[in-house]
């Protein structure tokens, strides 16, 4: 007689066996979709923190120019008041020694006249007042304009050098153009600005000086 035991617990065996793989093959899927999931989230996260130390640099290069082109614009403000006051005070000097060299020719020659005439001599028409000088705030505006103009160059030649050659300037440069007029608008005062163009007078020479250089029509 057929024993069918054995093949009725072998089956058994494969069935468990079977139910036992698809249950780890499972668990298996579901770690791996965890893992992917834990990955994916890793890399935005990455991804977030190297766009936010990108900015931190730019901000940080962006500041450190506007700081170089304040302490160069002090700088320039400092030696130029006190060449200026050195040149007042020397102009003055000589003018008031002029003043008492005229004076004393003048007593001399009508001492002379009187000697000869035996009068006094009339007076001279008046002297005419000098020429009032330009306005030191103005002085100070323009030389920032210049200023803030040569450093644009000076970091963004090749930029300048195309938006001149292909009549794009303003394009090109639009940032940067942004950035001179707010420090230029900070440190200068609203009645200047509204009054005058002192820096699209320098952007202006800039571009034509360029054209020059470049032999652009």
């Amino acid at each position: 007689m057929i024993t069918y035991g054995p093949y009725i617990i072998l089956g058994v065996v494969a069935v468990v066996l079977l139910v036992v793989m698809r249950l780890q093959l499972r668990a298996a899927l579901k770690s791996t979709a965890r893992l992917e999931a834990q990955l994916a989230d890793m890399e935005r996260k990455l991804s977030g923190f190297v766009s936010a130390y990108r900015d931190e640099i730019r901000k940080a290069g962006e500041e450190k120019d506007l700081k170089i082109t304040q302490l160069r614009e002090d700088l320039r403000t400092t030696l130029d008041s006190f060449v200026e006051a050195t040149g007042n005070k020397l102009a003055e000097s000589a003018a008031l020694q002029k003043s008492r060299i005229d004076q004393l020719a003048e007593r001399v020659a009508a001492l002379g006249r009187k000697e000869v005439h035996g009068s006094e001599p009339k007076a001279g028409p008046p002297a005419q007042p000098q020429p009032a000088r330009q306005s030191p705030a103005h002085e100070k505006a323009k030389r920032l304009a210049r200023l803030i103009v040569s450093d644009i160059v000076l970091y963004n030649q090749a930029a300048v050098d195309e938006g001149v050659r292909n009549n794009t300037f303003a394009e090109v440069l639009a940032h940067d153009i942004r950035e001179a007029r707010a420090l230029y608008a900070q440190r200068i005062p609203e009645e200047i600005r509204n009054s005058t163009s002192y820096l699209e007078e320098a952007f202006a020479e800039l571009i034509a000086r360029k054209k020059r250089e470049l032999n652009v029509g």
